[in-house]
């Protein structure tokens, strides 16, 4: 069986928060894997790995996405990862970025949206929403993270799921609109020359 591109590479994974700090202020960052291109490139890998650098509260250190097209200011500016990108790329190292569409931070514009408007929002189906039955949740499924996969939504009988923490609910994917503006945002890092997500 012949191999896939991503097959062949060898792969090393940053968390960006701990990998190296460029300007000593006690947090990794994106400048702080450029300066470290030619070590990751004496080690022989073919493509770096970033754990989610997107802008985020970090309540699950970064995997709550707040704006999929912005970065976290802490780890540095959409220049910085354009150098990165360029650097590596000038290596023959490929960069790809973690990406993570289950779900987002409830500080997410939309998720802000439907908990001001939780009848109104056009947000509203963006989430999976269900009616609790005699003020219990809709089932007792536990969250990966523990406790109940349901949190209610203030002022209404119903309750929103998150299969983690009870700051990330998960998206509704059965929803075309989401899944078209989760397309479109992909395509935007796409054109960044990124050759793909992890």
């Amino acid at each position: 069986m012949e191999k896939k591109w991503w097959q062949k590479e060898v792969i090393y994974q940053i968390y960006p928060k701990s990998f190296y700090d460029s300007n000593n202020d006690g947090i990794g960052d994106i400048k702080g894997i450029t300066q470290k291109l030619d070590y990751l490139e004496s080690l022989g890998i073919t493509m770096i790995w970033i754990c989610p650098i997107y802008q985020s509260p970090m309540a699950d250190n970064g995997y709550d996405i707040s704006d999929y097209y912005q970065l976290n200011p802490e780890f540095g500016d959409m220049k910085d990862l354009d150098e990165l990108i360029e650097r590596a790329k000038e290596k023959g190292i490929k960069i790809v970025l973690d990406l993570v569409i289950n779900h987002t931070s409830d500080e997410h514009p939309w998720f802000q949206d439907l908990l001001k408007n939780p009848e109104d929002s056009k947000y509203r189906d963006y989430y999976i929403l269900k009616s609790g039955q005699d003020g219990m949740p809709p089932t007792n499924w536990r969250s990966v993270f523990g406790g109940s996969v349901w949190e209610p939504l203030k002022n209404t009988n119903e309750y929103y799921f998150h299969s983690f923490g009870v700051k990330q609910p998960d998206l509704n994917w059965e929803n075309k609109q989401v899944r078209n503006e989760l397309y479109k945002m992909v395509n935007y890092w796409l054109k960044k020359v990124l050759p793909g997500f992890a």
